[in-house]
């Protein structure tokens, strides 16, 4: 692979793949802080589904 190619790979449709950079970032973060939440809100914790050998 000739430099002009190496060179050409990063430099075509550079703004579509910082966006896409930027997305992946974004999501990322976003997944990270839903994970880092110790308590989940709206009852999605385990007492709201109980378990098949319990009574209640």
């Amino acid at each position: 692979m000739r430099l002009e190619q190496l060179k050409n790979i990063f430099v075509r449709n550079w703004k579509e793949k910082l966006l896409a950079l930027v997305l992946a970032f974004l999501f990322w973060f976003m997944i990270k802080g839903q994970a880092a939440r110790s308590n989940m809100p709206y009852g999605y914790g385990g007492e709201r589904f109980p378990r098949a050998g319990s009574r209640m």
